[in-house]
């Protein structure tokens, strides 16, 4: 009887630190991850592209990216202060090209994503033109998932790698193609 009550208090506090040991590598499971560097670098990268001038984009020829709700082919609201700023720098500049570069997230087939990267490229193309940009000034490329911004699978990942980025360039169309 006393070794069964002895055997029974070892396997009771064999299961306690069992069970404390689970509730803790829960607990690390549940803090957020430390976030990407590349993610952070971005976005700080963009905020300050977005707060130029059209005369600073055409200066530094350096334009923001466009991030994407998921599954979305519809600009952001946030979108159109930047495209107005670049028909505005395509306007007073004529000697400039614009390349529309659509890119997605890992979410879906490659299919898929190369079709709504070039949805997404499109549609900014189309409202640069609808703003009286020359189509033939505009060139766009889906990349689909193939370059990301960060591995990092988060939804802030994720949300990085769906976006439109854009680059001016002074070159003719048959130097660059």
């Amino acid at each position: 009887m006393k070794n069964w009550k002895l055997f029974t208090l070892i396997l009771s506090a064999a299961m306690l630190a069992a069970c404390a040991s689970t509730q803790t590598e829960e607990d690390d499971l549940s803090r957020p991850k430390k976030a990407d560097p590349a993610v952070q670098e971005q976005q700080i990268k963009n905020e300050r592209l977005s707060a130029q001038t059209a005369k600073q984009m055409a200066k530094t020829m350096q334009l923001p990216s466009i991030h994407y709700d998921f599954d979305s082919i519809r600009p952001p609201e946030d979108a159109y202060p930047i495209l107005d700023k670049i028909v505005t720098v395509l306007q007073d500049d004529t000697t400039l090209h614009l390349i529309i570069e659509g890119h997605a997230d890992i979410v879906g087939s490659d299919e898929y994503n190369y079709w709504i990267a070039g949805s997404r490229a499109a549609a900014m193309k189309s409202y640069l033109v609808s703003r009286g940009i020359n189509a033939e000034r505009i060139r766009i490329h889906s990349y689909g998932k193939s370059r990301p911004i960060t591995l990092d699978n988060s939804s802030e990942g994720r949300r990085a790698n769906r976006r439109v980025d854009f680059k001016l360039t002074t070159r003719s169309w048959h130097a660059v193609y």
